[in-house]
């Protein structure tokens, strides 16, 4: 599928809830810019409620008919010579299949974890984080627990998160085989977890979205992206679609629908679904974030350079930047716990943390640090023997 001039590009038609005739979209387009890190302008939507989108009439519609497809989007200015990078799309749809574990599994989460993705966005519907992913504290850790989670027994919580990774075999069975990288995903997801810490077999970051219309974007994600499709009930007018708007792509949804895309390079959207009261349309999608990427690529550069050699007390000077491998002090019955149990306390919440060395006391031996993260902890003077094994030099 060849990437579309600007001028051949289908166009969003709402804006805030409002139709956008052709005179408007174009002055619109002319002066607004995608913004942020997903480069998406806000409130700005397909809908087929509104005029002006007919998602039928595409260069490449895919009708819910259509139960396997895969295309080739061609990145920007694909000539088959100098440029020949192009991205895998593929759709898959069963009909009349039992989906009711799944869709149980999204509608608990979508009932009891906290929404992400609601500022800024301007769409419509809710998207929910569960899983893993990196915190305010800067480690990967399993997603906050919400207000009414809190409240939840252990036994509870436990039961959601055991049946949410149980998705990651019904995800393999969909996508094994097909040429989309979803074992390889689990391999690396696997080799670049940080030691000595918990890895899920399946996936580890996942997100729900509940009846959502969103503005085009593109994702912060590391990988391929993966998502699934349920509903309880037939969509009646044909206004769930998932776009890829600069290709002239558009991929009907319906129950049971199964997708795999780029989700960082090839720019998508879903448009505003028009469901019954008594209907709702869920996705359940995973995909290696940047943030989880990153975050333990820097803990196992950490950890190897720590480990291949120590710094030394002599070679520290006041402004030096430093990074600190930090574990919160343990608390309660947390201090009467054995070496192993601390052991086991410290692999779990240990993290690196950007310092600046603000003293360096040659006679006692210690060095005081500052933290350069937004958290400022309070950090205490570190002793020589230490600084040998929680100190590296510079930031990584």
């Amino acid at each position: 599928m060849p990437h579309l001039s600007k001028d051949e590009q289908p166009r969003a038609n709402s804006l805030n809830g409002s139709p956008l005739d052709e005179t408007s979209m174009l002055k619109m387009l002319s002066t607004m810019q995608g913004r942020g890190k997903c480069e998406k302008i806000e409130g700005l939507v397909f809908d087929t409620a509104q005029p002006m989108f007919d998602p039928k009439n595409w260069k490449y519609p895919i009708m819910k008919n259509i139960d396997s497809v895969d295309l080739e989007l061609c990145a920007e200015g694909f000539n088959g010579i100098d440029n020949v990078e192009s991205y895998l799309v593929h759709m898959h749809r069963h009909v009349n299949r039992d989906v009711s574990n799944i869709l149980s599994t999204c509608e608990i989460i979508a009932n009891n974890y906290s929404s992400v993705r609601s500022n800024g966005w301007g769409g419509v519907g809710s998207m929910f984080s569960a899983g893993y992913n990196v915190g305010y504290k800067g480690r990967i850790s399993s997603v906050a627990l919400s207000p009414k989670m809190k409240k939840m027994p252990e036994q509870a919580i436990d039961a959601i998160n055991n049946n949410l990774f149980t998705m990651g075999s019904k995800f393999f069975h969909e996508f094994h085989g097909k040429n989309v990288g979803y074992e390889e995903m689990l391999k690396e997801q696997k080799n670049l977890w940080p030691k000595n810490r918990f890895c899920p077999k399946g996936p580890a970051c996942w997100i729900v979205s509940k009846d959502l219309g969103n503005p085009q974007h593109v994702d912060a994600d590391h990988s391929r992206s993966y998502a699934g499709w349920f509903t309880k009930k037939d969509i009646q007018n044909q206004s769930a679609w998932f776009l890829f708007p600069k290709w002239g792509v558009a991929i009907e949804l319906s129950n049971d629908t199964w997708i795999s895309w780029d989700g960082a390079q090839c720019a998508h959207c879903s448009s505003i679904p028009h469901l019954s009261d008594d209907n709702h349309i869920y996705s359940l999608f995973t995909a290696i974030t940047k943030k989880v990427f990153y975050t333990a690529d820097k803990v196992n550069k950490c950890e190897a350079i720590l480990s291949n050699g120590k710094i030394e007390f002599s070679s520290l000077k006041v402004r030096d930047k430093v990074t600190l491998r930090w574990v919160p002090p343990p608390q309660g019955d947390q201090l009467l716990a054995n070496k192993r149990a601390l052991r086991k306390y410290g692999n779990k919440h240990r993290r690196w943390l950007h310092c600046i060395v603000m003293e360096v006391d040659s006679d006692a031996g210690t060095i005081e640090l500052r933290e350069c993260n937004k958290n400022k902890r309070v950090l205490p003077k570190l002793l020589k023997f230490e600084i040998k094994n929680r100190v590296i030099p510079g930031w990584i």
